[in-house]
């Protein structure tokens, strides 16, 4: 058993990311995935599931020295459950090699559907987000707080099994619930709270923002209330129109002072079918 100071690892899953990292992330931490448009993160987020998966079921070894999680919780308003398993399978021809809707969903990955919480009190219609019928939907509405159900979601803390990974995608939607400095307050509030909680039962969260959509200020309040940030960003080259994503590691509490010199730099990004996402060993320091 590791004594009380040591570091316990949980992979992102992410072969190229969890080298430099020393093998994963310190268990219980909270991850902003900074990302612009298209630069990469929800693949960072699919790719690691996928991966988890395939440990799960034996088809590549266990990550050395870490934890696996019990459990992944995907979190979104976005996609209804078939169409993020659509969608996965699409990506990853892997997932329609196994039973994944049999022996993995509900199982050891949950796809959490937002939906009925987000647009629950909202003027979208309800049958562009829910199968139920006008009746059942009032009569068992979902719990609900002023900012679109996030505050519902945080409680994710209390109510995952220890020992879990909980990927939320995105914080973006929920950012107009706290436009108010009141209620921005309590957002900030709420994410130092949930770092807290994280740590002591062994959750360890991955949170989605896309980036430009704050002020600067609060971006950095934001950040500061995270234990990590990663940023995902394309570079525009010089010499031609082309363009290249790139990851960078901005601040990872207990973790960036124990890498290299050489592992402080900008990572070229390449998304593909079946691998998803992953860095580059080429790198220029930051």
């Amino acid at each position: 058993m590791p004594d009380d100071h040591t570091i316990i690892r949980v992979p992102t899953y992410i072969p190229s990311v969890d080298k430099i990292l020393g093998g994963g992330v310190p268990i219980g931490s909270t991850i902003l995935l900074f990302t612009e448009p298209g630069a990469g993160g929800p693949e960072f987020l699919f790719t690691s599931l996928v991966n988890y998966c395939r440990e799960v079921t034996g088809d590549i070894p266990p990550v050395k020295n870490t934890n696996r999680p019990d459990a992944i919780y995907y979190i979104t308003p976005k996609t209804s459950r078939v169409q993020f398993v659509d969608m996965m399978k699409q990506q990853f021809s892997y997932l329609n090699t196994i039973d994944f809707e049999g022996e993995i969903l509900d199982k050891r990955v949950y796809h959490m559907d937002m939906g009925d919480v987000y647009f629950a009190r909202s003027i979208v219609p309800l049958s562009w987000y829910s199968q139920k019928t006008i009746s059942e939907h009032l009569r068992n509405l979902p719990p609900h707080d002023d900012y679109g159900g996030f505050a519902y979601l945080a409680g994710m803390v209390e109510t995952a099994p220890e020992n879990s990974m909980v990927y939320i995608d995105s914080l973006t939607p929920y950012l107009p619930y706290f436009s108010d400095q009141d209620k921005w307050q309590n957002l900030i509030f709420l994410i130092y709270g949930l770092s807290r909680a994280a740590k002591k039962r062994h959750i360890t969260f991955i949170i989605l923002l896309t980036n430009g959509i704050l002020p600067e200020s609060r971006e950095i309040a934001l950040g500061n209330s995270f234990d990590a940030i990663i940023r995902l960003v394309w570079q525009k080259s010089q010499e031609s129109m082309s363009r290249q994503r790139q990851m960078y590691i901005e601040k990872f509490a207990g973790v960036l002072p124990l890498l290299s010199s050489r592992d402080i730099a900008t990572y070229n990004v390449s998304i593909a079918p079946e691998t998803g996402f992953e860095i580059s060993n080429l790198r220029r320091v930051a």
